[in-house]
């Protein structure tokens, strides 16, 4: 949201919260709550500095816009006790750390979102090789997709992440030494 929205949003809810003090003050409601309220949305909106900021203008505010009337004398009497203040400052900071805490997971949330797409795009390449494969019983060449013969361990080479370096097993080298005393 713009900020331009967000601080005509406080405004409008400065404005408000003026209205209703002046029509809930004879009632037995907390009308201060609304104070807090006011304090939190702008720190909410506009972040801990403007939270407190308006902490701090909210007394002196309400005391300008109704003047000499019952309820500036009332309410600057609440306004001023350190219970009320530090409860708007405690709405200040509380709201700010979460705003804060919002936009940290946010772009968390991106940069796990962009590892997990980078992921999927290299899982994607990947290649399993599965099903049933052609095996020649004598040379061992396999054919491959298009039809092809191949050596197994070219086959192999190409289809995955395979590398081979050629050796003599056991029995074949067995079955060598029997071919070459024959010789």
């Amino acid at each position: 949201m713009n900020v331009y929205i967000k601080t005509v949003i406080v405004v409008f809810a400065t404005a408000l919260y003026l209205t209703a003090l002046r029509l809930l003050v004879y009632s037995e409601q907390p009308y201060y709550i609304l104070g807090i309220g006011v304090v939190g949305l702008t720190a909410w909106f506009l972040g801990m500095v403007s939270g407190l900021v308006m902490a701090l203008l909210l007394i002196p505010i309400t005391s300008v816009v109704y003047g000499d009337y019952v309820i500036a004398r009332d309410f600057m009497k609440l306004a001023s006790s350190p219970a009320y203040i530090s409860m708007q400052v405690f709405a200040a900071v509380g709201m700010g750390f979460l705003r804060q805490e919002k936009r940290l997971n946010t772009v968390k949330e991106a940069q796990l979102e962009e590892a997990n797409n980078q992921l999927q795009a290299v899982l994607a390449r990947v290649r399993e090789l599965g099903g049933v494969h052609s095996l020649c019983g004598t040379c061992k060449k396999i054919m491959d997709d298009q039809g092809e013969w191949q050596k197994v361990d070219e086959f192999l080479k190409k289809n995955t992440k395979m590398e081979f370096s050629h050796c003599i097993c056991p029995d074949c080298a067995e079955d060598f030494k029997k071919q070459a005393g024959k010789l």
